[in-house]
């Protein structure tokens, strides 16, 4: 991205403080209502591989040179040049790896702040593709790249010169927003039934996340049998319904782990298993480690 803004010659590593927050929030100082840098700064100011994690906001990664691994949800991303990623508001996600070339910009927008400050935008983050079990990768195609380059130099621009013209910033941020937004309901008029259908029990997934339902009772509420779900789920993502619903679990279980001030008896009830017993040996079949055994880890980490 040639028009960017001279990128950072030395990397000074410094861990954040206050684990107790996402990886951008401890970074991010609430000096404004969002925060943009460049990708390399960011990534030498954190340990891969991170913990899992959640922000309260809504985070961009654009990736211009090199490779980035990332976990985000139930999905294992490798980025590569002109990807952009989104994630979502308490999305979990995990920084894996990077290659020593990579270079892009992450911008950060809390929810709460700049989107609602220009008439009534904050009806903006009730877009679809802003769900927490929307997809977060994006591979924009080469002749327009540079109209999505546009749009982050701009901002980072108005971050890194401190201008922070809010006006602008949420201007071009509503440009992105929009411009996704029509992507995603492009592909979303045209794929195929069974990718619709994989949207819809991911999201009725995350919104019962404390309740231990069957495949059954999901194919009941999305008014398919059983078998169909199955099929249109293995179809669109590879997995099974079951094996789709254990990895969404497992990743919540991770972030509680890590985040929460929590029992993992608490932790099991949270996520829907009455039986602690039973939790903590689904835990230990898809990790080889026990819910305890995780936490320990991470503390030594």
């Amino acid at each position: 991205m040639k028009e960017f803004l001279h990128h950072p010659k030395e990397r000074k590593a410094h861990m954040p403080k206050n684990p107790g927050k996402g990886i951008i929030e401890r970074y991010f100082k609430r000096k404004s209502d969002y925060l943009c840098i460049f990708l390399e700064e960011f990534l030498a100011s954190i340990k891969l591989p991170t913990p899992v994690v959640r922000e309260t906001g809504l985070l961009f990664v654009l990736l211009t040179e090199g490779t980035l691994a990332i976990k985000v949800g139930y999905n294992d991303y490798d980025l590569i040049e002109g990807d952009l990623l989104i994630i979502q508001p308490m999305k979990p996600f995990s920084i894996e790896a990077e290659s020593t070339e990579c270079k892009g910009v992450v911008f950060y927008i809390q929810s709460d702040g700049m989107i609602g400050t220009m008439d009534n935008h904050s009806l903006i983050f009730n877009l679809d593709f802003l769900e927490t079990w929307s997809k977060s990768k994006y591979s924009i195609e080469r002749d327009m790249r540079i109209y999505y380059e546009n749009i982050f130099n701009r901002i980072l621009h108005e971050y890194a010169t401190g201008a922070n013209n809010l006006n602008i910033v949420n201007a071009y941020t509503i440009t992105l927003l929009l411009e996704l937004n029509m992507i995603s309901r492009d592909e979303y008029a045209t794929n195929n039934a069974a990718i619709n259908l994989s949207y819809r029990f991911k999201k009725l997934v995350y919104d019962n996340l404390a309740t231990q339902l069957s495949i059954a009772e999901y194919a009941e509420r999305l008014s398919v049998s059983p078998n169909h779900l199955n099929k249109s789920i293995k179809a669109a993502t590879g997995e099974s319904a079951s094996q789709l619903l254990s990895k969404i679990k497992i990743i919540e279980a991770k972030y509680l782990l890590f985040m929460a001030e929590l029992t993992v008896n608490e932790i099991a009830l949270r996520l829907g298993f009455e039986d602690p017993s039973y939790f903590s040996r689904f835990f230990k079949k898809h990790e080889s480690v026990t819910p305890i055994e995780f936490r320990k880890m991470i503390d030594l980490s």
